[in-house]
């Protein structure tokens, strides 16, 4: 409760003193704006940062500084020689000030990417780059603007390029590290030339506008085969769950090519001599047939997101569950599964490509537990014969209810819990459709 996005809100049922006295304590803890920050607009600052923070390498620096200093000293032991020294480095500087302007980026630039980040990892774009001077460009470097919630790479670690000739292009790898989850809107790039003695850089800002999709940091989880786990849960709910009923027996159909996590004791050793590849047998009534089709569910409520916070107070609970939904998707896709429709909360979402999916993981919101206590999880099934997996971070009752609900229905119904809080382990039913997911690393 330190920023403006942070103020109380009114909750009608409550009484008005309790809202009072959340607004006392969110004004005392706001952080003011710095001052600084205020007047960083102003002209004078302005011109400080053009000229000594982006005007002048470390190098540059730190001989303005040596300059001024033999500057100061020469008066008070009266040195000529000092003063002779200070303006040998002051001219130098000036000289490479003229060379840099007269030899300053002209370039017309085009960016290639993909539109999807990862927190914490370093996403790349490949720009094109043409002299549009009558100069040769030396020395030079790219960068991306000012990145909200990204960090840059050292400025060593960035690729230079010595030379390109008027009307010539090249190529440049420009990256940068995301620091959360959520959509950036990329303004432009800076074309930075250190053209001469790496002493000063001209930069030549240039309009580029493109928007990144920045998914959670990936989650250092094993999981499970969905389509053992999916042909397990499916057996129990054709024959029963009670081991001693003697249900419908299953009949083969056809033999396909061998997927990751079928039974070794379904392998149509004639099939797979005739087409020179293993080959796995599919019965009726057994997972193959019906469950081709993966309907990925995401509970975004969040226990400690109370009615009167305007957003909670921690996001990586939530961040985890939309990980570990990419990697259950993934494995999905992986072991031959068609990722259908995504549901975060009551809606529906139709996937058609894999970007898609990953859109809605990175721009869906968090919900509050306590105002949604019959919402967190959509009423409707889409198709009553895919399979439906559900990611949540507690086992609610509301999860209990409608989990049951669906498989008393027939609908195969496989639910992946990471622990929001402590207090969550343990807590999911016991079945081989129920796994609880821990991240590597962490203590149990």
């Amino acid at each position: 409760m330190s920023e403006l996005a942070d103020r109380p809100v009114r909750v009608p049922d409550e009484v008005i003193v309790i809202h009072w006295w959340r607004l006392f304590r969110w004004f005392s803890n706001l952080r003011l704006v710095p001052r600084i920050r205020e007047h960083a607009t102003t002209p004078v600052l302005r011109i400080v940062r053009i000229l000594y923070y982006d005007g002048l390498t470390r190098l540059g620096k730190v001989l303005v500084i040596c300059c001024f200093l033999i500057f100061l000293f020469s008066y008070r032991i009266s040195s000529e020689f000092l003063l002779s020294t200070a303006s040998l480095g002051v001219a130098l500087l000036a000289w490479s000030i003229v060379l840099a302007l007269i030899f300053r980026p002209q370039v017309e630039v085009s960016r290639d990417s993909q539109g999807i980040a990862v927190v914490g990892e370093l996403f790349t774009s490949v720009i094109q780059i043409q002299n549009k001077s009558k100069r040769n460009l030396y020395n030079f470097a790219v960068r991306e603007l000012v990145v909200p919630d990204g960090r840059w790479p050292k400025e060593w670690d960035r690729l230079h390029q010595e030379l390109l000739r008027p009307n010539q292009h090249c190529r440049l790898t420009v990256g940068f590290q995301p620091r959360r989850r959520g959509v950036l809107e990329l303004s432009g790039l800076a074309v930075q030339s250190y053209f001469p003695f790496f002493l000063t850089r001209v930069t030549q800002r240039v309009t580029n506008e493109a928007k990144v999709y920045v998914l959670p940091e990936t989650l250092k989880v094993s999981l499970p085969s969905l389509r053992q786990i999916a042909e397990q849960a499916s057996k129990r709910l054709t024959l029963g769950t009670d081991n001693s009923r003697k249900g419908p027996s299953l009949e083969y159909s056809y033999s396909r090519p061998y997927q990751t996590g079928d039974s070794l004791r379904r392998l149509d050793h004639r099939a797979s001599s005739r087409y020179g590849e293993p080959m796995s047998k599919v019965f009726e009534g057994a997972d193959e047939i019906r469950r081709d089709k993966v309907y990925l569910m995401i509970d975004l409520t969040l226990e400690d997101f109370l009615r009167w916070q305007r957003r909670p107070t921690s996001f990586s609970a939530l961040d985890e569950r939309l990980a570990l939904a990419v990697e259950v998707g993934l494995s999905a896709q992986n072991e031959g599964f068609s990722l259908t429709a995504l549901a975060t909360g009551q809606e529906w979402h139709n996937i058609d490509d894999i970007e898609q999916f990953y859109q809605h993981i990175a721009t869906a919101a968090p919900e509050r537990a306590v105002t949604h206590p019959d919402s967190a999880l959509p009423d409707k099934i889409l198709n009553d014969n895919g399979l439906h997996i559900l990611v949540t971070g507690r086992w609610s009752k509301e999860a209990q209810t409608k989990v049951e609900r669906w498989q008393k229905a027939g609908i195969l119904v496989l639910v992946f819990l990471i622990p929001e809080t402590k207090a969550d382990r343990g807590s999911l039913p016991v079945g081989k459709q129920f796994v609880e997911v821990q991240v590597q690393g962490e203590h149990p």
